[in-house]
């Protein structure tokens, strides 16, 4: 008997490449052959739409994207939902970063701009250095900006700064600011409900504490072997790290359809 059709979310940083290294072709098979069985894959991921990685934005086995923790929603190229920081909070938060020695990276639909240097790496769309916000508009006028990235743990100010609008994640060396109310579930929601596919027939795959939520929303929620502790105590299933065939491994138990 055939598996239901299954939607599966996959998380793009410690799920499918790791160390600017992948994806890895042992997860893309399992990947091209569940999709040839019909099964929908999407990318899920912290990420704005201006840093995915071009390789994610053509790979045709990807039915959409939820793009910066649920910000940007598309589906088959289509955007169907989009929030973004609005332009008297970014005025502020921008105002503030400028007289500050601390490096914000706001991240846009086109772009990446940097407020003072960044001490991260961007590999896929290097920032574009800004001395105030007329400048975005100048080089790319109708910018969206869907989140911020900050090197390192965020100040007590910061705190304050953004305490009203954002959510912050803390990560080893950088954290990200989400606007309050977005989240990786809710993008879940938000392409299953177009498709009219059920939460069970649902699969999330991450490795970080901004995957909690659709690792708890998904009808099977599946930590990688390098994820946090705290993912994998909210997962119903555990695979391999990421780099070792982890996700591949995870579509390969939980969605191909295999010989009996």
């Amino acid at each position: 008997m055939m598996n239901t059709r299954k939607a599966v979310f996959l998380d793009i940083d410690g799920t499918l490449i790791t160390h600017g290294k992948g994806p890895f072709r042992e997860d893309l098979d399992q990947i091209e052959e569940a999709a040839r069985q019909g099964h929908l894959f999407f990318l899920n991921t912290g990420r704005a739409l201006s840093n995915i990685p071009r390789f994610f934005l053509d790979y045709p086995c990807l039915s959409g994207i939820c793009a910066g923790t649920g910000t940007h929603v598309l589906l088959e190229g289509r955007t169907i939902y989009h929030n973004w920081v609005k332009e008297e909070i970014l005025a502020d938060i921008c105002s503030w970063y400028f007289n500050s020695s601390r490096c914000c990276i706001l991240e846009g639909e086109n772009n990446c701009y940097a407020i003072n240097k960044a001490s991260r790496s961007y590999t896929v769309n290097p920032p574009i250095p800004i001395s105030g916000i007329d400048d975005i508009r100048r080089i790319c006028p109708n910018e969206l900006i869907t989140k911020l990235t900050l090197d390192g743990a965020v100040s007590e100010d910061e705190k304050k700064l953004l305490g009203d609008y954002f959510q912050v994640h803390a990560f080893s060396d950088y954290s990200e600011a989400i606007l309050k109310g977005e989240n990786k579930a809710k993008a879940m929601e938000a392409v299953i409900g177009r498709l009219g596919i059920r939460q069970e027939d649902t699969i999330a795959v991450g490795d970080s504490v901004n995957d909690l939520d659709m690792i708890r929303y998904a009808g099977l929620g599946i930590a990688m072997g390098n994820a946090c502790d705290e993912l994998k105590q909210a997962a119903d299933a555990v695979t391999k790290d990421c780099g070792s065939g982890g996700a591949g491994e995870a579509i390969k138990r939980f969605a191909l359809i295999l010989p009996v």
